[in-house]
């Protein structure tokens, strides 16, 4: 009888350190994340690409849990001459959702194609893809990486 009441309570505690770890991670909670709250991380040279990809996130990769789909989000801008060079995606999904200016998409074997606001483009696992800017006006999109829970995650 004590040791099944010790091991009721020992369970209990264990869950409520659970929770609270969970309430105190901002991330697995907060559903809003106001523009003034992003986080502006701007990257060099991304994947090989040219110049600075200008980023502002509402979280990135090493904040999301190992949980969550979608591990990164952010508006990003590229500017005339900057680019994302192609690069793959081995076991994860990165999304652009153009929302203005006007870019070219190179898909995994090559292909470009002309991306303007409103268009979706995608990298689906063992897909590659790149994005540049070659117009005056900045090419602003929205970019979200999203895991698989199924899918091992690789460091």
């Amino acid at each position: 009888m004590k040791k099944t009441l010790f091991s009721i309570l020992l369970v209990g505690i264990c869950m409520t350190g659970v929770a609270n770890a969970k309430e105190k991670n901002p991330i697995l909670l907060k559903q809003v994340y106001k523009k003034e709250e992003l986080i502006t991380l701007d990257k060099q040279k991304v994947a090989g690409g040219n110049g600075t990809l200008h980023g502002k996130f509402a979280f990135t990769r090493d904040m999301a849990t190992e949980d969550e789909a979608i591990k990164e989000i952010g508006w990003m801008t590229l500017n005339k001459g900057e680019s994302i060079g192609v690069h793959p995606h081995k076991n994860n999904e990165d999304t652009y959702i153009i929302v203005s200016g006007e870019g070219v998409f190179t898909d995994g074997s090559g292909k470009e194609t002309v991306v303007k606001a409103g268009d979706v483009t995608i990298a689906r696992p063992n897909q590659s893809h790149g994005l540049r800017n070659e117009k005056d006006e900045p090419l602003v999109f929205l970019d979200i990486i999203a895991q698989n829970h199924a899918l091992k995650i690789e460091k």
